[in-house]
């Protein structure tokens, strides 16, 4: 692929996307995403992939490189913004998604099992 194809993908593939652009079926790339031979990240029960990593996977042969282009400067880090209850990644490019996403994630369960304890309690104390 050259690099308009690839910034014509979106930032985070779904499985199906990812094997498209793979050109394999889906289960083969579950099996790739649970044995670690292609890096993503679990939302719910569907797997979700970088278009860095896609990049990196199919370009580096497989290879786990870091982009030299990746930013590290905390100016231009990913963030997250809420628009009306929607959830938005804003990020400059290329920037890989996945560490990002796994932090937010893990504060997000935190936060909700924080928040949640004193219900807990009070239905256990029932």
């Amino acid at each position: 692929m050259n690099a308009a194809q690839w910034s014509d993908l979106p930032l985070v593939l779904t499985s199906e996307q990812a094997a498209g652009v793979l050109q394999i079926d889906r289960r083969t790339l579950t099996d790739m995403l649970n044995h670690g031979a292609l890096r993503g990240i679990r939302v719910g029960k569907k797997w979700r992939v970088s278009r860095t990593e896609m990049m990196q996977f199919v370009e580096g042969n497989g290879a786990k490189i870091t982009p030299p282009l990746a930013s590290t400067r905390p100016e231009e880090a990913a963030t997250l913004v809420n628009k009306g209850g929607l959830l938005v990644v804003r990020a400059s490019l290329p920037f890989d998604l996945t560490d990002f996403i796994k932090q937010e994630r893990e504060q997000r369960i935190t936060e909700f099992l924080i928040l949640d304890a004193p219900a807990a309690a009070a239905r256990t104390a029932r």
